[in-house]
């Protein structure tokens, strides 16, 4: 699919239409919706155009600072402590929108970031379908995978669940935009979503535009969620801020019978209920990754069971690996949690190759083939002869004094 050449007919489009500023980035829905229109013939529907412009880069997003979005794109970093590997969440790349000025067809976003490369606007879009943008500046073109996808299956995925009540309504719009079927599947993703309730979501309730976008798109809707209105926060809302907006929130069908605040609970949903992994999932872009990639194949979803903090890739799983090797590297996660980040971003064959070709090379002091790989980030190709054995032992001389967390009696199952 030449993304390109459409999103050049696109911009054409737009600036004979209504025109374009001299700077900025024109991303979502009008640009998508028309390269819509050239591959499929479906009149495309262009309710405003969405001018990002770039204000400054930040170190940190400032959580007293009043803002209209927030974006955080989070991740797990593991690390060891008396008990064993642990987990937290890190924030990759953020971004925030300061203001937003409607003039006549144009919206004119104001954002800020750490990072200048405005790639990072589509990555915060919920729907692949609109996932593509256009750098005025640069006169260059931005997609992502999902968008190109979406023009080569017509399939409307949601790709993003920071938002969920908010991404089910636009959901259901952008499918009738786009005149596409709604999946019952992507439903169901945003109702374990919006039960389960991940560590990364930004917010849950709307004021008066969802609503409304509800009411139009409930016969696609009402299937799967069921609108509710949040009395209790509109009162706190009133009396912290004097705002007497009424908010609303979207929660699953499975919830028809449990009171408001039940949404705030983790509580296990039915829906996915087979697959036990789910549990153990915290940030919603993991769940993502895991339904699109996993979920469903049997060989699969054992084998995240033990190595999922390596799955970054739908290509990690390259080929057949016996069970020992495995749990080879299940236990060196576990007791060497910092040997995760140097094998992350290569294909499981390959991180077999390494750790067996270290512990041979090492097999009289395993310790030292344990450092190297939590400290090195080793090629699976690397020639061990003796000088770079040497320059590698020297390296973590360190860490080999001692084993005093006894690594290698749990890694190699050994007796102590």
């Amino acid at each position: 699919m030449d993304v390109e050449n459409l999103g050049r007919q696109a911009i054409d489009q737009i600036k004979s239409k209504w025109g374009l500023p001299l700077q900025g980035f024109v991303a979502g829905g009008s640009i998508a919706n028309i390269i819509w229109e050239l591959v499929s013939g479906n009149k495309a529907v262009v309710n405003d155009i969405d001018i990002f412009v770039f204000e400054k880069q930040i170190d940190k997003i400032d959580d007293n600072t009043k803002t209209l979005f927030k974006y955080k794109d989070q991740d797990l970093k593991y690390y060891e402590d008396y008990s064993g590997i642990q987990f937290s969440s890190y924030t990759k790349d953020f971004s925030t929108i300061s203001e937003s000025l409607r003039d006549a067809i144009f919206n004119t976003i104001t954002y800020q970031s750490n990072t200048t490369d405005p790639g990072l606007v589509i990555s915060s879009f919920d729907i692949n379908a609109t996932k593509v943008g256009y750098s005025i500046d640069e006169d260059k073109f931005y997609w992502t995978k999902d968008f190109e996808e979406f023009l080569e299956t017509g399939e409307l995925r949601i790709s993003n669940l920071m938002t969920p009540s908010h991404s089910a309504v636009r959901l259901a719009k952008k499918s009738k935009e786009l005149n596409v079927e709604l999946k019952e599947f992507e439903c169901n993703l945003l109702q374990y979503a919006l039960y389960y309730r991940f560590s990364d979501m930004i917010k849950l309730r709307f004021k008066e535009r969802y609503f409304d976008m509800y009411k139009d798109n409930e016969d696609l809707l009402k299937k799967h969620f069921i609108l509710c209105r949040d009395e209790e926060m509109e009162e706190y809302v009133f009396t912290k801020f004097g705002d007497k907006s009424e908010l609303h929130y979207v929660k699953s069908i499975e919830m028809k019978d449990h009171k408001h605040s039940d949404i705030f609970e983790n509580r296990r949903p039915l829906i996915f209920s087979e697959d036990t992994n789910l549990s153990n999932i915290f940030l919603s872009g993991i769940y993502l990754f895991y339904m699109r990639n996993i979920y469903g194949d049997d060989e699969k979803v054992k084998l995240w069971s033990k190595l999922s903090y390596f799955f970054d890739d739908p290509n990690y799983f390259d080929k057949e690996v016996n069970n020992e090797d495995i749990d080879l590297l299940n236990r060196l996660c576990k007791f060497a949690p910092k040997s995760i980040s140097n094998l992350k971003g290569i294909k499981l064959s390959e991180q077999v190759i390494i750790v067996k070709k270290l512990l041979d090379k090492f097999k009289d002091d395993p310790i030292i083939a344990i450092s190297i790989l939590e400290k090195v980030k080793v090629d699976k190709d690397m020639v061990l002869d003796e000088q770079t054995s040497l320059l590698l032992e020297l390296s973590v001389r360190k860490e080999i004094i001692n084993d005093t967390r006894g690594k290698v009696n749990s890694i190699l199952r050994r007796k102590g």
